[in-house]
């Protein structure tokens, strides 16, 4: 029984698993305290192998061990790229969260998230858990691990070669969409919160003797719970929507890369 492997060939598996180990250590879903370690472990073994062995470009060339160190903290910091920009897509949540529970009264209401190590708002920890399960439920979790194996395409092994002037405007563009796709999501209770304010207004000029801040509080948070319960039928539309603009922004960090 013949137990020998080629060198080479592990040498090309491990530059594989840094990527996708880098991946797995910040990408969403993945990186979630609540997955237990060793099955993220054995999840990226089992996807370096599948992606190792279909991959067709030749494998790249060094000399010395610091050569491949060099390879490996590369291959690393593309994976972590990936799964950084695809977790900050994610944080837009956290982000409309905020805004909605700033509106309602909630925001001094807030629980500690393991998944992202600080304090969140009520509302936002809804939405993460609620898009989270639409995701795996619906398998777009599928499309996360498509753009990892795409990167390979995008930016073979040994290749990693950022360009600085194309990330930074990358991440420019993408802070931009950050602060819009947030708000968008946070647009019905902010518009509710605006037009009751709006008719609060009207009420404390046509009777000064009403108490409107206690009167206002109040009815700020029965319009703002009215209103997420209508929109909750908009969160399947909200997570196809979050999946397919983490792909479209994986794509365009990998051409900086």
């Amino acid at each position: 029984m013949d137990l020998s492997f080629d060198i080479l060939k592990f040498e090309g598996f491990l530059l594989v698993l840094a990527r996708i180990a880098g991946f797995f250590s910040a990408a969403p879903l993945f990186s979630n305290r609540a997955v237990n370690r060793k099955l993220r472990v054995l999840i990226a073994c089992c996807m370096a192998i599948v992606i190792y062995t279909s991959m067709e470009t030749p494998l790249p060339e060094y000399d010395t061990v610091l050569g491949y160190a060099i390879l490996v903290v590369g291959e690393l910091l593309v994976g972590l790229s990936i799964g950084f920009i695809s977790n900050l897509v994610m944080l837009t949540l956290a982000m409309a969260g905020e805004f909605i529970d700033r509106e309602i009264g909630f925001t001094m209401a807030q629980s500690f998230d393991s998944s992202l190590n600080a304090n969140v708002t009520i509302t936002a920890q809804i939405y993460d858990r609620m898009v989270t399960l639409i995701i795996l439920i619906t398998n777009l979790h599928h499309f996360i691990i498509k753009a990892m194996m795409d990167s390979f395409e995008w930016v073979p092994l040994g290749r990693f070669s950022p360009k600085p002037s194309t990330l930074l405007d990358k991440i420019i563009d993408f802070m931009a969409q950050y602060f819009s796709i947030g708000f968008r999501i946070a647009m019905p209770v902010f518009l509710a919160a605006i037009m009751l304010n709006i008719v609060l207004g009207i009420l404390a000029k046509s009777s000064p003797q009403m108490n409107m801040f206690s009167v206002g509080m109040q009815l700020k948070v029965f319009s703002g719970l009215f209103v997420l319960s209508l929109i909750v039928m908009f969160i399947p539309n909200i997570t196809n929507y979050l999946v397919e603009h983490m792909y479209e922004m994986v794509d365009s960090i990998l051409e900086g890369l």
